[in-house]
């Protein structure tokens, strides 16, 4: 983070506060107050601590007890469903095993979840698209949000920063995958969900998806025009975004960059202010508290890509 951009720890603290009142039970979060626990709002609340500890013991072992939830819920096969009683489809897996490996002594689920990351892949369809019905390289391979179907940009991104993370950034697959994301990238810069153009009609790039493939893109260069166009997006639009989950892939998709202005700060702040005490407020928190935090980057992208220079 520039040394220009100081975070206002007050809201911080406060947002950590409310965090940890949202725990459905000591081992987790779920979605909202009162629902079950959730592998994704677990994985980035316990991401979103690690970033923002105030007091590493008790952090820790709140941490610990989340990450060794997820590994009662692990399938056989090393992929992580939804929630309790909802073992697929299994998109949530990558979540998980970033959060294993911000710890110690989790070696053996890591190693079974990103074994069956890389064994997941979505359908590709050969041939041309002469009406334009889907915009994109059907051919590319990435990771689907359900199992045997097509692949998608927000999974295949969450996939490449875990499998990154795990050692695993030359593999092929994760290759493919960024070969994927750099394809989707919309002619006027940043990324939709997954397809360019539908019917003809050129989608509108969103924000979440922008800052998730910027990460995800990491190994890529900076004069590339898929990166200088996703971040010239992205500071035009966060401006006027508050809602977390946008905001604060966002954010972290442009620090990854060294692009996050020094107003990143304030636009957090006010997205703070508007999320407070929303009944489904864990996974809102945790990405503000993950886009704020200065540890934040290398826990997706590693301290080697942490902090590209564009």
């Amino acid at each position: 983070m520039p040394e220009n951009q100081v975070v206002p720890r007050e809201w911080i603290g406060a947002a950590r506060r409310e965090l940890l009142a949202f725990r459905a039970t000591s081992a987790g979060w779920g979605y909202r107050n009162g629902s079950r626990l959730s592998v994704e709002p677990t994985a980035l609340a316990g991401l979103a601590l690690v970033t923002s500890s105030e007091d590493s013991h008790t952090d820790e072992s709140i941490v610990r007890r989340a990450a060794d939830w997820l590994v009662s819920i692990q399938n056989p096969d090393g992929s992580l469903g939804i929630s309790v009683g909802h073992s697929s489809p299994c998109w949530p897996t990558p979540y998980a095993l970033l959060l294993w490996n911000t710890l110690t002594g989790y070696e053996q689920p890591r190693r079974r979840a990103a074994a069956w990351l890389l064994q997941q892949q979505g359908r590709t369809s050969a041939g041309s698209d002469p009406d334009h019905l889907i915009g994109h390289d059907t051919t590319l391979v990435g990771w689907p949000w359900v199992t045997d179907t097509h692949s998608w940009l927000e999974p295949t991104a969450i996939a490449i920063l875990a499998l990154g993370r795990e050692g695993h950034g030359d593999h092929r697959r994760v290759r493919d995958g960024i070969r994927l994301i750099s394809d989707r990238a919309l002619p006027e810069g940043g990324w939709n969900y997954g397809n360019k153009a539908a019917f003809g009609n050129i989608l509108r790039p969103q924000p979440a998806p922008t800052g998730l493939a910027l990460l995800a893109l990491a190994q890529t260069e900076a004069t590339s025009s898929v990166i200088k166009n996703g971040v010239q997006y992205l500071r035009e639009t966060l401006p006027n975004t508050r809602a977390p989950a946008s905001l604060g892939w966002g954010v972290l998709g442009l620090r990854l960059w060294n692009e996050a202005p020094p107003e990143s700060t304030m636009w957090l702040t006010e997205a703070y202010r508007q999320s407070a005490g929303r009944p489904d407020g864990a996974t809102r928190l945790a990405m503000l508290l993950l886009a704020a935090g200065e540890g934040s980057l290398p826990l997706f992208v590693g301290k080697q890509t942490g902090g590209r220079r564009g």
